[in-house]
């Protein structure tokens, strides 16, 4: 990791970059990727498992009081078909995600040592929390990375827009470092009652964290907080460069929320720094179920990630 240079003024300052500034942050951002680790998009496959959740998230649609949201849950040999495809398609990390449930969890335990045996590929995680000896046996399972997001450094604001512990938060993320897992975690941009200095605590939390992968996030529609503003793209553009800036070698996603808010917003992702584009394998009558962004998401297809890479002068790994 590159030893940080900023201040707490500095990042202030590019935090709110805008025109010819922004623009050589991002272009420092894209030379520390590219020195770090050349100027390649890494590809994934995600399978949406489930969109049970027992979580209460002010943000998110899949949170446990939405009534109105139609729950669904994959069965294993519909996973393991869908794995199938993504290493057929040539890409080389099979992504399995789902709301935080104890169903999903099972499953998990269920399908990670049949795609490992059969594929020997990478395989990325991110299904909430758990507990210490369940990230120890996915990892003894064949799985090598995990996100979680710490999503605020603010204990007060995280606990009152999740009604979760933000300190079990934190544990839940030491425990996957500790299990040997790759940690994937990152914070949320664009939050109603957050400020400035919450996303310059946020910057500083994750370099204590030391992730090998950080994901920046942007809240959805159909929430509690749809009607406030969405996240703004500039901000979340300038927060990944410096992500990026930080952490040379991280894999940083540029997520489909992006091109949600902005047409080719992904480009602009890779542009800022990112490299990492996440494809949608989950099939077509659950995908609109799993509303993580909106109902209306962007749906990342495989074509579209090989045009994002076109635009952003990337080649695919």
């Amino acid at each position: 990791m590159e030893n940080i240079t900023f201040t707490r003024d500095e990042l202030k300052n590019q935090l709110q970059s805008s025109g010819v500034q922004q623009q050589e942050l991002f272009e420092r951002a894209r030379q520390v990727r590219n020195n770090a680790q050349g100027n390649k998009l890494n590809i994934r496959g995600v399978i949406e498992l489930s969109n049970s959740c027992v979580e209460n998230c002010m943000y998110c649609a899949m949170r446990r009081d939405n009534r109105l949201i139609d729950r669904y849950t994959l069965d294993e040999e519909t996973i393991l078909s869908i794995a199938d495809q993504i290493i057929n398609a040539g890409i080389p990390t099979v992504f399995l995600q789902s709301g935080e449930s104890a169903k999903s969890g099972y499953l998990l335990e269920s399908v990670i040592p049949e795609i490992y045996q059969r594929y020997n590929c990478d395989i990325l995680l991110c299904a909430g929390k758990k507990d210490a000896e369940t990230y120890k046996r996915y990892k003894k399972a064949g799985a090598n990375g995990y996100i979680l997001k710490f999503e605020m450094s603010n204990p007060s604001l995280f606990e009152k827009t999740t009604g979760a512990s933000h300190a079990e938060r934190l544990s839940c993320i030491r425990s996957i470092r500790s299990s040997g897992m790759k940690l994937g975690t990152g914070n949320i941009s664009g939050l109603p009652n957050q400020t400035l200095d919450d996303i310059i605590d946020d910057i500083f939390l994750a370099i204590e964290l030391s992730p090998e992968f950080v994901s920046p996030f942007i809240p959805n529609n159909g929430t509690p907080y749809e009607k406030a503003p969405k996240g703004n793209i500039d901000l979340t553009l300038n927060l990944m460069a410096i992500w990026r800036i930080v952490f040379p070698n991280a894999l940083i996603p540029t997520v489909s929320a992006l091109e949600y808010i902005h047409p080719d917003g992904q480009a602009a992702g890779l542009n800022a720094g990112a490299n990492v584009i996440t494809v949608n394998f989950t099939p077509k009558q659950n995908r609109d179920k799993y509303a993580i962004y909106a109902k209306d998401r962007f749906v990342v297809s495989l074509e579209h990630a090989f045009k994002t890479a076109k635009q952003a002068d990337m080649s695919l790994i």
